[in-house]
C-alpha cells in the first residue's frame, strides 16, 4: 500500500471510532463503560 491508501483508511477508522463515540456518548453507554472502570481500578488499587 502506499502513502494514499494509508491515509484513506486511516481517515475511515478515525471516523468510525469518532461515530462510536458519538453513538456511546448519546445512548449512556460511555457513562456505564466510565462506572465500570471506576469500579475496577478501586477494586485493583490496595
Amino acid at each position: 500500500m502506499d502513502v494514499a491508501e494509508r491515509r484513506v483508511i486511516g481517515a475511515l477508522f478515525l471516523l468510525t471510532g469518532v461515530s462510536f463515540l458519538a453513538v456511546g456518548i448519546y445512548t449512556g453507554q460511555l457513562n456505564a463503560l466510565v462506572d465500570m472502570l471506576k469500579t475496577v481500578f478501586t477494586i485493583a488499587t490496595p
